[in-house]
């Protein structure tokens, strides 16, 4: 048995938080596992092992960011020290930073398109990546811009965990709704173009029989509300909010849109197959290329065409044979991504 750390920033609503949450479950039925969070506020998952806050909350102004690097540091180390864990795999940017700077036995966990960072983040990065033992990448694309473009060393791909059965268990809570639905899910931030999706919707044939509805919270809920209205939608475009349980949704959603125009990993579209749910989703980097097989499990579409996404979205609708065959191949076609793989990879990274 091995006595593991996973460290995360938070555990509010969020994939890297669902994917290192689905690893400390998996890794607790045979190990000693301990969540390591720097704020407890607002959490919004069960954790399935014992969970440590450091007491670290955010900090808004530069200076506070920066300080906050330092004591978040500092009060790691000391936890690790005293804990004296086997192994230390850190989640997500914010913890990754401090993460490589208590441990050089720290294994990082890169869940965004590494492009994506703003000039104080990428510093960071550089900084303190090459300190850390390992560094996972959640995607094939991931891994190829962090050594090709950031000259990072001791790189491997492990893609995201998925819980089968608590996701299956979850999905049979079916949501009901008075018409045919499709789903998109995620913050409502600028990355995820869910303008770009509601107008896709307001071209297409299928919002005469079909509603749209946006699983989430975010910044841009205020002029996604302004465009809906625009476009007289209200009735056809529902803002449900954040929701405790989202598969209920999948499970009954004709599909799931992922219109972004950025991802990593998208747990979103894993999530989606496994209770066989197709998808259609933007040809984004990075990732979606990794997980939809065209025609099969969904349908592939050009990054920030709307009018490639509104002709992708009534074709999935209309073509009953195309839907049946990839709600037939969406489970299998995220098979190895369960457990029993997933785990084997990260524990080799201990050897």
């Amino acid at each position: 048995m091995k006595k593991i750390a996973i460290v995360i920033s938070d555990l509010v609503l969020g994939g890297g938080q669902r994917s290192a949450l689905n690893l400390a479950a998996a890794l607790s039925k045979d190990h000693d596992v301990s969540v390591i969070v720097f704020q407890d506020q607002h959490r919004q998952y069960d954790v399935p092992c014992r969970i440590v806050n450091i007491e670290c909350p955010d900090q808004q102004s530069t200076f506070g960011k920066a300080l906050n690097i330092f004591k978040r540091t500092w009060r790691l180390k000391k936890h690790l020290r005293a804990e004296k864990y086997d192994l230390i795999f850190s989640f997500m940017e914010s913890a990754n930073f401090v993460t490589a700077l208590a441990s050089k036995e720290s294994i990082l966990s890169v869940h965004c398109n590494p492009h994506e960072l703003n000039k104080y983040e990428a510093t960071l990065m550089r900084l303190t990546y090459p300190r850390a033992k390992h560094i996972v990448a959640v995607s094939e694309d991931v891994a190829t811009l962090l050594r090709e473009d950031f000259n990072m060393k001791s790189v491997s791909r492990i893609y995201n965990l998925v819980s089968f059965a608590d996701i299956q268990a979850q999905g049979q809570l079916l949501y009901k709704h008075e018409r045919p639905y499709i789903v998109a899910l995620g913050r409502l931030n600028e990355v995820k173009r869910l303008d770009l999706l509601i107008d896709a919707y307001a071209e297409s044939k299928l919002k005469d029989e079909c509603d749209l509805l946006l699983i989430g919270e975010g910044e841009m809920r205020s002029g996604l509300e302004q465009q809906i209205k625009s476009l007289s939608l209200e009735d056809k475009v529902i803002l449900t909010g954040v929701q405790s349980n989202p598969f209920e949704y999948l499970t009954g959603a004709k599909f799931l849109v992922l219109s972004s125009r950025t991802e990593a990993f998208p747990m979103v579209l894993i999530e989606a197959l496994v209770l066989s749910c197709p998808v259609v989703a933007t040809d984004c980097p990075t990732g979606p290329r990794e997980i939809v097989i065209d025609g099969e499990n969904g349908l592939l579409v050009e990054n920030g065409n709307q009018v490639a996404l509104t002709e992708a979205m009534d074709q999935m609708f209309n073509d009953e044979t195309l839907l049946r065959h990839c709600q037939k191949n969406a489970l299998s076609s995220v098979r190895h991504l369960s457990a029993e793989y997933v785990v084997k990879e990260w524990l080799a990274l201990g050897d």
